[in-house]
């Protein structure tokens, strides 16, 4: 899946590359289980910082980010 997004300064048009980092929202379950749910991705800049487009707020405040998983 391609991901587009738009750099804040607006220097450059819409990116059409994979995401660096993917946001995810984890909730504590019952009996050591946690649920994870994509809740919007990052882009490394070039000075080192990241862009981060959330789709989606959670509401415990706490988000993750992780590597994408390898294409098979």
């Amino acid at each position: 899946m391609t991901e587009n997004t738009r750099t804040d300064d607006g220097d450059k048009a819409v990116r059409n590359r994979r995401p660096s980092l993917i946001a995810w929202q984890v909730r504590d379950g019952k009996d050591d289980e946690s649920y994870w749910d994509r809740v919007g991705v990052a882009w490394q800049n070039r000075d080192g910082g990241f862009t981060v487009q959330l789709h989606a707020v959670p509401l415990s405040g706490r988000i993750v980010l992780r590597k994408p998983e390898p294409r098979g």
